[in-house]
């Protein structure tokens, strides 16, 4: 045919030679515009672009023209970070193979996309310099997919290695070419050294055969892939696994891969062959198997059992009885969910459910009925094997017992932690306000005592003194809160006390109220301060007449209890005295018992209480060893008890004799005190009892008067100060005069850091206050 076509025949053969030509350039050229692939033609060595069809301008987004004049510009389309490699690649000789490159392209619009370009030598004959033709097509979608596929695949490798379970893989064939994690951390062998056919190693010998035959028959019908082997551990030993696969298939329903799992089931599986062994087996291994399953099935304190998705009991262990209280044909007798709680019933509900679809429980609890009427809580492993499952329960009741008590110690420890604070600051306002009181109540006593201004003077200093009084007892209360308020603490006869204040009480809560006393016969005493006491019982019924505005009953009841250790009760183990104020007024929400101790704290309204009743007598009991405690119900009452520990016997207390006061007294004091009206007013009673004073306003100014030899009877000074303490400086002072008579002065009036061996005056004070405890020192001093 060659011959024919080149053979000369005419004009006509010439123009059928062009027009077949034009043709097959037109097909070309439609092709080319049908395809999206790009197809150019470029000449090297005239640096210029010989053809590309349309596809270019579809994929580039612009117009080829720029690479007829230049072929270099074709690289100002190329994405930065692509351009060098691109460059380097064009550098190279062109090979008949071609080369094979992607990079990324920016289009006029700002897109990206990605382009595979293929370019191939093309031979033009004779001298003329080689050229090449290329094809080039937009990847974009691929190099999308493929990320995708990365993130898939790395989302797949994190699930997963998140879960407890063995997770593995296979090709369609069979070939296992993927395990996670939990695969290396169970066998303990290297990475990928159970590829292939080489996890047949890891079975157990007597499972491997069955293993293979079962894993072979579900790649040949495709069905899901479910057994139970033995696997060789990281240990060496062989545990009972749980296999399972399923294929996946493409839209064609051709197999693409095989998922499976493999679940340690070692415990599951020796609890199952030892519930489910048959009769049979039982009687043919008796002598031999009595003894060791005797101790996991009768002897375990565990509940072992083996239930039905319906809701029966088929078989359970002793532990059933020894836990609930019930013999085993009633608990078999009975629906299981009759057993449970009624709150647990939707809970309960819900895992069986879960049971239904194939899964295991690892935890699950509910409360079921003891014998006795309480109700016991069970935590449960749970695994389901068709129509029933297995069932290990164990009672954990002491154990959320002792978590809610753990809880409670702690929420007591909180609100301790919180008192103690409000405490401190408390005894720090008493000790201020003291300070302040001193000079008022001292100044008040003097006019009082001088008879200052007529009638009505006398009644305006009077008042004052009346108001003085009042914040003095204000302050004892803040001071009993914050425990820092002196005790003296002595064995009373409480039936005694609480008797004889029946009637102080009944006068104090009016005639609406009925007060009622209640004593055991034979009441030990208590450790208590009779006059401490007696104000926080007063204070107890003035509350009680507060919440019983419309009248009420009022019972003071008193009785000897004994709290053991391990008790629930709120009160540390001992012998106690218990006081009790009960009335039947409007009661008190769990919010305000909360904070019914705090200093300030009343629900009575502005101007009708100071807060401080409770919190007074909180701070003794808690000074004096043993506890308050409240139980009251809205609507219902209030009900504080006062638990005081009991005391050897009853101690009689002397009568307190009024100082005899003298007519004039006579020497210097050294007066040390860092509040000035405080100094000024306690050396103006000095001076009204026949005395003269050398003040300081600190202990180092009084040791600089010693040095320099000022003289002086004795030593008044305030406890707390700037510096050294008074109790400092009493000794440093006998230190240098032994027996030189000490007054010590406190706001706090506590015991902390004072000796015994010191006499002490707490403020605020009157002259006969300061005159006996001055008098108390001198006699001290000369004993």
């Amino acid at each position: 045919m060659m011959n024919d076509i080149t053979r000369p025949q005419g004009i006509t053969d010439g123009h059928s030679i062009e027009r077949a030509l034009a043709e097959s350039e037109e097909r070309f050229r439609q092709l080319a515009a049908a395809v999206d692939q790009v197809f150019h033609i470029a000449d090297p060595a005239a640096g210029r672009l010989l053809y590309v069809s349309p596809a270019y301008e579809r994929i580039w987004g612009c117009s080829p023209a720029p690479l007829f004049q230049d072929l270099s510009s074709f690289l100002d389309a190329v994405h930065p970070d692509d351009r060098t490699r691109v460059e380097v690649e064009q550098a190279q000789p062109l090979t008949a193979d071609g080369t094979d490159i992607e990079y990324r392209i920016v289009r006029p619009d700002g897109t990206i996309r990605w382009i595979r370009d293929r370019v191939f030598p093309v031979d033009a004959g004779g001298d003329t310099p080689g050229r090449f033709a290329g094809i080039a097509e937009d990847v974009t979608e691929r190099h999308d997919a493929d990320a995708r596929l990365r993130e898939s695949e790395a989302r797949f490798e994190a699930i997963t290695n998140s879960i407890d379970q063995m997770i593995w893989s296979t090709r369609p064939d069979g070939y296992h070419d993927y395990y996670n994690e939990r695969w290396y951390e169970f066998t303990g062998v290297p990475h990928d050294s159970t590829d292939g056919d080489a996890w047949n190693g890891m079975f157990h010998p007597d499972d491997r055969e069955r293993a293979w035959a079962t894993w072979r028959r579900s790649l040949a019908t495709a069905e899901p892939y479910h057994i139970e082997y033995r696997l060789r551990h990281s240990s060496g030993e062989y545990r009972w696994v749980l296999g399972r696969a399923q294929c996946m298939r493409d839209v064609d329903g051709r197999i693409t891969r095989w998922f499976g799992t493999c679940t340690d089931i070692q415990e599951i599986v020796e609890a199952r062959e030892l519930l489910a062994r048959s009769r049979a087996e039982l009687e043919a291994e008796v002598v031999q198997r009595t003894r060791e399953r005797n101790r996991a099935w009768e002897m375990s304190s565990d509940l072992f059992a083996i239930m039905g998705l319906d809701g029966t009991l088929k078989v359970i262990n002793p532990a059933w009885t020894t836990t609930l209280g019930f013999d085993e044909a009633t608990l078999l007798g009975r629906p299981f969910p009759e057993q449970v709680h009624p709150d647990d019933h939707d809970a309960v509900r819900a895992a069986v459910e879960r049971l239904r679809r194939g899964e295991s429980i690892a935890r699950f609890e509910d409360r079921l009925r003891h014998a006795d009427g309480s109700w016991r809580w069970i935590t449960w492993s749970l695994v389901p094997e068709g129509a029933i499952f297995y069932a290990v329960g164990r009672d954990v009741t002491d154990e959320k017992r002792r978590t809610a008590e753990l809880d409670a110690a702690q929420e007591a420890l909180r609100q301790a932690q919180k008192m103690e604070a409000m405490g401190q600051l408390t005894g720090g306002v008493a000790h201020d306000f003291n300070n302040l009181l001193t000079p008022i109540v001292g100044a008040l006593d003097l006019l009082q005592r001088k008879g200052v201004g007529g009638e009505r003077e006398q009644r305006l200093i009077r008042g004052a003194v009346q108001s003085a009084e009042r914040a003095k007892t204000l302050v004892q209360r803040l001071l009993a809160f914050a425990r820092r308020q002196p005790l003296q603490p002595v064995a009373v006869d409480i039936a005694k006390l609480v008797t004889g204040m029946a009637d102080l009480v009944a006068s104090t809560t009016g005639p609406q109220i009925k007060v009622a006393v209640d004593v055991e016969e034979e009441l030990p005493a208590a450790k208590a301060d009779p006059n401490q006491l007696e104000m926080a019982l007063l204070n107890l019924a003035v509350n009680a007449r507060d919440a019983m505005p419309d009248g009420g009953t009022l019972r003071i009841s008193a009785s000897k209890e004994d709290v053991p250790e391990g008790s629930a009760s709120r009160v540390n183990p001992g012998r106690y005295v218990r006081l009790s104020v009960a009335d039947t007024g409007s009661g008190m929400d769990k919010a305000t018992i909360a904070r019914a101790t705090e200093p300030f704290f009343s629900t009575k309204g502005i101007g009708k209480g100071t807060g401080l009743g409770l919190s007074m007598v909180h701070g003794l009991a808690s000074q004096l060893g043993g506890a308050l405690t409240i139980s009251s119900r809205p609507g219902l009452g209030t009900n504080v008890q006062l638990w005081l520990v009991q005391a050897v016997e009853t101690t009689k207390l002397p009568s307190v004799q009024e100082p005899a006061p003298l007519a004039t007294g006579h020497g210097i004091a050294l007066l040390v005190d860092d509040e000035e009206l405080v100094r000024q007013s306690t050396a103006d009673m000095l001076a009204d009892l026949g005395y003269q004073t050398i003040e300081a306003a600190s202990a180092e100014e009084a040791l600089r008067l010693l040095d320099k030899g000022s003289y002086f009877d004795f030593l008044i000074t305030d406890h707390l100060m700037p510096g050294m303490t008074g109790v400092d400086l009493a000794r440093a002072m006998r230190q240098q005069r032994p027996g030189m008579p000490v007054l010590l002065v406190s706001g706090y009036a506590a015991d902390d850091g004072i000796a015994p061996d010191l006499p002490r005056l707490t403020k605020p004070f009157r002259k006969d206050e300061l005159w006996a405890s001055l008098s108390d020192a001198l006699k001290w001093s000369s004993v």
